[in-house]
């Protein structure tokens, strides 16, 4: 029987050819398994949507177990705490159906699991706020079940997009196992049934670094995103264009996903 608690994490994510990032860019980043396996006290989820990259060998290089369908689950073995799923969710259902896989993933592999946190694979977290974090989950009142933490959007020269302490960008990451939450929208997803939202400007801080990613793997999550966009007949109406998605959707129309 696996020993879990209810103050245990699964970090989970969702990727597709992502193994430059996960490498760290070229020493520009540091390895993402070893950044965030430090708070996965209760396991590891990944839903990768056929990467052909090296991404899914990169988790196997860790010890990952992979399933070839969710349709079909298998019975983890004491010691099996890294997951690699393979289903394009992302691309087939969008970012708000995808998260709501994940939650079901972690109740499905890990069901004694207390906490979700998902990070892409282009966000870091200090090592100093990696600590906090794990205080701050394991410490928290039951009236907060939704942890949300300031992103900061790197640039290439290493300055910052916008001053968090200005715009901290929440971003409503960490979430109870116990907790009804869902999550709506095909893009930019939003969180509903939730109690109360811990924000905390001193919270820990995501490092987003989406800018330096190539600019191939930056037109891609455009066009994915411009898609996702036009078919939420649903919630669509409720998020605003994007600055350049109309570019995104002409490139889309020309040249697929």
């Amino acid at each position: 029987m696996r020993n879990t608690r209810e103050t245990e994490l699964v970090v989970c994510s969702n990727m597709l050819n992502e193994i430059d990032m996960l490498n760290g860019m070229g020493g520009l980043l540091g390895d993402w398994y070893d950044n965030f396996s430090k708070i996965a006290d209760g396991g590891m989820i990944i839903v990768d949507g056929g990467s052909s990259d090296g991404t899914i060998e990169y988790f196997e290089s860790y010890g990952a177990t992979v399933v070839d369908s969710d349709l079909v689950p298998i019975t983890l073995g004491d010691n099996d705490n890294l997951v690699v799923i393979i289903d394009n969710i992302i691309q087939r259902e969008g970012y708000g159906p995808a998260r709501n896989h994940l939650r079901e993933m972690v109740k499905r592999y890990f069901p004694k699991t207390g906490w979700f946190a998902f990070f892409d694979a282009d966000e870091r977290i200090t090592d100093s706020d990696l600590h906090l974090l794990r205080h701050i989950k394991d410490s928290l009142i039951d009236e907060f079940d939704v942890i949300a933490l300031p992103r900061i959007d790197w640039r290439p020269d290493g300055t910052m997009a916008k001053d968090w302490r200005v715009n901290p960008d929440w971003q409503a990451r960490l979430s109870r196992m116990s907790s009804p939450i869902r999550y709506i929208r095909k893009i930019h997803e939003q969180i509903t049934g939730h109690k109360q939202i811990y924000t905390n400007i001193q919270n820990p801080k995501i490092n987003h670094n989406h800018r330096i990613a190539p600019q191939e793997k930056r037109d891609y999550v455009g066009k994915v995103c411009a898609h996702l966009h036009r078919e939420d007949k649903e919630y669509g109406h409720t998020v605003p264009e994007h600055h350049k998605e109309e570019y995104y959707r002409e490139l889309l129309d020309k040249e697929g996903l």
